[in-house]
């Protein structure tokens, strides 16, 4: 059985339909791309998978347990993590007050430890993710003050706090240059060999294909291609609707 299981999800605002019965299977520790145009319905499938919005049909699993009803708060503490397109951050703490921040909260959920042992390990775990990410340096500059590419960084660093077995990324590599790209795709398959899953929403097609294992193909609410990144970038389907001949 795949990690996430997504089964005839439909979503609809008012007569338009956002999504029509998807289903998809996310693999467990590894890379799951998702693409497709604008509003081809990809940020209101992450929002149904993390219980920010109700799907009118359908359901989901996490790992074996449906998840379909729960609240997006119990997602979280479940292992859900996600970061978001529009970037979602305190501007006016710095970087390690953010991750912090997220550190404090997956602390509360087992009854706000306050011992030395506990905090001592918070502190590790913070530096560790500031180093994974490469914020260490930047960890006293306010994120007000940081470039959009080094904020995405924040973002996922933030997510990591929470202990999460899935991450949902929202088009991370929007703001980053090629170099900046090219680390962070190395930061997922970092994340990955640790056992993490990921699933990536994405418009640069040079991360999708260089990191993605799997990858599905959005247009118009429906599923209209799936497989590997070979086998994606050759389908008529897809070069029609989304990759034209960029590739």
């Amino acid at each position: 059985m795949s990690y996430l299981d997504i089964k005839d999800i439909t979503v609809r605002f008012g007569g338009h339909i956002a999504l029509n019965n998807v289903s998809m299977s996310v693999e467990r520790g590894i890379i799951t791309g998702l693409i497709g145009p604008n509003g081809a319905g990809k940020t209101t499938l992450f929002n149904v998978v993390s219980g920010l919005h109700r799907a009118d049909e359908g359901a989901i699993s996490l790992d074996g347990e449906r998840i379909t009803n729960m609240a997006p708060y119990k997602r979280a503490r479940s292992g859900v993590g996600r970061t978001f397109q529009r970037l979602e951050l305190f501007p006016s703490l710095t970087v390690e007050e953010n991750i912090r921040v997220s550190a404090e909260i997956r602390n509360q959920w087992t009854r706000g430890n306050t011992s030395t042992i506990v905090r001592k390990l918070i502190d590790q775990k913070i530096e560790d993710t500031l180093e994974l990410t490469g914020l260490t340096e930047l960890a006293d500059h306010h994120v007000a003050e940081i470039p959009t590419g080094k904020a995405r960084l924040v973002e996922l660093a933030r997510s990591l706090m929470q202990d999460p077995k899935l991450i949902l990324l929202d088009e991370p590599a929007s703001g980053q240059n090629d170099i900046e790209t090219a680390e962070f795709g190395n930061i997922l398959r970092t994340l990955t060999n640790e056992g993490i899953t990921i699933f990536l929403v994405e418009h640069d097609m040079s991360l999708v294909m260089s990191v993605c294992d799997h990858v599905y193909v959005l247009d118009f609410g429906s599923i209209i291609a799936s497989g590997s990144t070979d086998e994606i970038q050759i389908d008529k389907r897809v070069i029609d609707a989304y990759l034209g001949g960029d590739l």
